[in-house]
This record gives C-alpha cells, sequence and structure tokens, in this order.
C-alpha cells in the first residue's frame, strides 16, 4: 500500500469521526433542550463556525500550501508567525465588541433577544477556535492528518459532549441555551491548550517568532485571494440558515441546522480528499507534474461519486426516519434534508476543484467567478426564506452549492486544461 493510500484511508477514518461527532454534538443539544433553546444554541454555533473561518483571512490556506511544499522550515515558520499575530490582533478585537453588543446583535439583528445569553459565549470562544483551528492548518499541511482532523473539527465536538454528558447527568435542569454556550466556551480553552501542548511535544519543532514584521506583501496577496474565496464559499454554504435566522422562528433554525449538519455527512468524503491530497496538489503543481495531478484528480473524483451514491440514496429514502435521531417534531424537515443532500451531492461529484485551484495559484480566478456565485446566493436567501420560509433557506443553499460547484469546475477545465471527473 503506497503511504498517500495509507494517509488517505486515515484521512477517511478520522474525517468520518469528525462528521459523525458533529452529527451527534447537533443530536444531544437538540434532543436535550428541546428546539427552541437548541435553535438558540445552533444558531449561535453556525455563526461561529462562519466568523472563526472569515477571520482567519485566508492565511490558513497559505499554511497548507507553504508548509505542504516546504515542511518545517525558517521560511514556513515565518509565515506561521506572520499569521498568528494578525489573525490572533483581528480575532480579540471581534470577540470583544460581539460579546459587549451581544444584546443590539441579538435584537437589532437576529430579532431574537433571547439570543444574546448564548451568543456572548460564543463570540468570547472565537479567539480560542480560531488560533487552534490556524494550528490545525500547519498539521495538514505537514500531512499529519490526525492531528489536523482533531484540532478542526472532531476535538472540540468530543470535548463538549464529555461536558455536556457530565453537566446532564448532574444537574440537567442546568443545561439551557446559555450555559451550553458556555460548556462550549470551556471546550475551546481546552482544545487551545492541547493545540499549544502539542505543537511544543513536536520533533524538529519550533515557536514562531512573533517579532516577524507585520508588512510582507507577498503573503498578503496570497491571503487576501484565498480569504476572499473563502469568505464567498462559506457565503454560499451557511447564508441559508444565517438569514434563516433572522426570518424563522428558533423551531425552525432548529430543524434547519439539524438537516444543514445531516446533509453535510454527504460531503465528508470530499473533505477527506481534501485533507489528504491538497498538500500533494501544491507538491505536484510545484514540480510542473500536470499529467500526474490531472490523473490523482480523476481517480479521486471518480472514487468519491462512488463512494457517496449509496450515502446520499440513503438520505432521500429515509429522511424522515434519520431526522427522528434529533427529537420530537424534527422529522417535518425531512424535504429540507432532501434539498439540502442533492446539493451536497453536487458538489462531491464536481471533485477537489476549490484545492486545486488554490493549491496551483489560481485562486484569483476562483475568486472573480464565486464573487458572481455567493451574491446570487444570498439574494436567493433573502428573497426565498421570505418569500418560503424555511422551505426556501434550503432551495437557496442547494442552489447556491450547485452553481459555484459547476463554476469552479469551469475554471479548472480553463486553467489546468481537464475536467476533474474525468
Amino acid at each position: 500500500m503506497s503511504p498517500l493510500v495509507f494517509k488517505t484511508i486515515i484521512s477517511a477514518i478520522v474525517r468520518a469521526a469528525a462528521v459523525f461527532i458533529a452529527f451527534l454534538l447537533t443530536a444531544i443539544v437538540s434532543r436535550v433542550l428541546g428546539a427552541e433553546q437548541a435553535g438558540y444554541f445552533l444558531l449561535g454555533f453556525s455563526l461561529l463556525v462562519f466568523c472563526s473561518a472569515i477571520l482567519r483571512l485566508g492565511l490558513d490556506n497559505v499554511l497548507v500550501r507553504t508548509f505542504g511544499a516546504e515542511g518545517m522550515t525558517p521560511k514556513s515558520l515565518e509565515t506561521f508567525a506572520f499569521s498568528l499575530r494578525w489573525v490572533c490582533s483581528i480575532a480579540v478585537i471581534v470577540s470583544v465588541l460581539g460579546a459587549f453588543f451581544s444584546s443590539a446583535i441579538a435584537v437589532y439583528v437576529f430579532n431574537k433577544p433571547d439570543f444574546s445569553d448564548s451568543l456572548i459565549w460564543f463570540m468570547l470562544a472565537l479567539p480560542f477556535v480560531i488560533i487552534y483551528s490556524l494550528m490545525s492548518f500547519v498539521f495538514q499541511g505537514l500531512q499529519k492528518v490526525i492531528l489536523a482532523t482533531w484540532f478542526q473539527q472532531l476535538g472540540v465536538g468530543l470535548v463538549f459532549i464529555f461536558l455536556f454528558g457530565w453537566g446532564w447527568l448532574l444537574v440537567p435542569d442546568w443545561l439551557t441555551s446559555q450555559n451550553s454556550s458556555f460548556l462550549f466556551f470551556c471546550s475551546s480553552v481546552i482544545m487551545l491548550l492541547m493545540a499549544f501542548g502539542v505543537w511544543v511535544s513536536q520533533e524538529n519543532s519550533a515557536l514562531p517568532d512573533l517579532n516577524y514584521a507585520w508588512k510582507n506583501s507577498v503573503l498578503w496577496q496570497a491571503s487576501s485571494n484565498l480569504w476572499a474565496i473563502q469568505v464567498l464559499i462559506l457565503t454560499v454554504q451557511w447564508s441559508g440558515v444565517l438569514v434563516a435566522g433572522v426570518f424563522v422562528s428558533p423551531e425552525d433554525v432548529a430543524h434547519l441546522s439539524a438537516a444543514h449538519r445531516t446533509a453535510n455527512v454527504t460531503s465528508f468524503i470530499l473533505m477527506v480528499v481534501n485533507m489528504a491530497l491538497a498538500p500533494r496538489y501544491a507538491l505536484l503543481w510545484r514540480e510542473k507534474k500536470i499529467n500526474e495531478l490531472r490523473r490523482l484528480a480523476v481517480v479521486s473524483t471518480r472514487a468519491m461519486i462512488i463512494m457517496a451514491l449509496p450515502l446520499v440514496a440513503f438520505i432521500l429514502i429515509f429522511p424522515a426516519e434519520i431526522l427522528k435521531i434529533f427529537g420530537k417534531g424534527f422529522e417535518q424537515a425531512a424535504i429540507l434534508l432532501s434539498i439540502m443532500a442533492v446539493g451536497q451531492f453536487v458538489n462531491v461529484a464536481t471533485g477537489s476543484v476549490g484545492y486545486l485551484l488554490n493549491m496551483s495559484g489560481h485562486e484569483r480566478d476562483l475568486r472573480r467567478t464565486i464573487m458572481f456565485t455567493a451574491p446570487l446566493s444570498i439574494f436567493l436567501s433573502i428573497f426565498l426564506t421570505y418569500m418560503f420560509g424555511v422551505l426556501g433557506a434550503a432551495f437557496s443553499t442547494a442552489i447556491g452549492i450547485v452553481i459555484q460547484s459547476f463554476a469552479a469546475l469551469m475554471i479548472v477545465k480553463r486553467r489546468l486544461g481537464f475536467w476533474p471527473i474525468g
């Protein structure tokens, strides 16, 4: 077995565990707190995921590309130091302001006054989540798949479930959306401490020198393109849920979040391949091995389609039965799950188009295309959610993902000269 295949298998196992934990977290919170309280928690959690990805400033993909191509070198450590300084500074400012104005945001943005109690803890957790997530992308670039997955998704979910379960066993009446959000804040602090502990224990690792210059035009040029792409992609993926938080009830937000997270199980296959192959794409492009890059992209895309088909079929046949896991009343979101599962399947079936472009230095082309699809997705989210409620939010999410996937596919053909789907 080749090292690449072995790493892909390991990546699949840990990514599957991460997706399962995310699904389990949503199910446990929904069943214990009920639809309304779970709606506040899941809306805050969705906002945290969205904000943390944006505030990494595109430097996460820069780190994957840098450490994937060069490994642990003084230059890559300087890049890491540069990233930490900027990300930490901005994250702390946004966190403090978000926590201070949490009541105003809950009332005037989301029209949900009771949401402020959860929002304040998610805002305070923001810097911790951003920093250990940034470190996870260094591990990804170094092809340490287990560590990367642990600090991107798996670890915080497991720690939270442990704390939440402990609270449920000892003082079940204490668990509200506010206190559950506080437990997530504690989980993020624990994860950051763990990330630093793992970093200093790595062989041949060194703490980045934070005295590294604030200015670096080359890094800013790369990260700005990647950041714009990331913001726009996140807008397509999360605008439906966040816009729904403005227009629909907390119960409907909980139903939509449950369907959204369940549909995302389909895309874990794409996450697995991206985790294992992104550094490989960067290396092959740097070495000008275009034919090998094409073969790897085509084989991986075909494999993803074969693996995704049975999973999507199962979701489409048994959507209500799956959603009953989240508690009474969630089965009414079956149509939402079916709609978003189809959108995620298209995302998987077009292959790792985003990473192919990012790792080959064509992020500017990808940005131009998504600059069209993201505003369209926002418009659809607002219009369809306003007109059709939570059903419109599901449709807007699926349509945005499909348009984005096909647009990126066309750019891969134009710039790299091949179709990832064969």
